[in-house]
């Protein structure tokens, strides 16, 4: 299976090494969710929103953008 990187720029403002861990957590996280969704069936994925991920502690707006940007076709 080919492999794809999506990379996310965001501007850090003071940032420091506590917020660094935290976003490197966050993104490891994320990075499990893309990869459970890519197992998925597709007709399945279509269905999903970010109410599907309310366990999880990343935002909304996150969750519903790894969706988008989860192969779906």
């Amino acid at each position: 299976m080919a492999t794809a990187t999506l990379t996310l720029k965001l501007p850090f403002l003071r940032l420091n090494q506590s917020k660094e861990r935290e976003f490197c957590r966050l993104q490891e996280l994320n990075t499990a969710i893309a990869n459970q969704l890519l197992e998925l069936p597709k007709p399945e994925r279509r269905k999903l929103t970010s109410f599907d991920f309310n366990h999880v502690e990343i935002g909304s707006a996150w969750i519903n953008q790894t969706i988008l940007d989860t192969p779906t076709a």
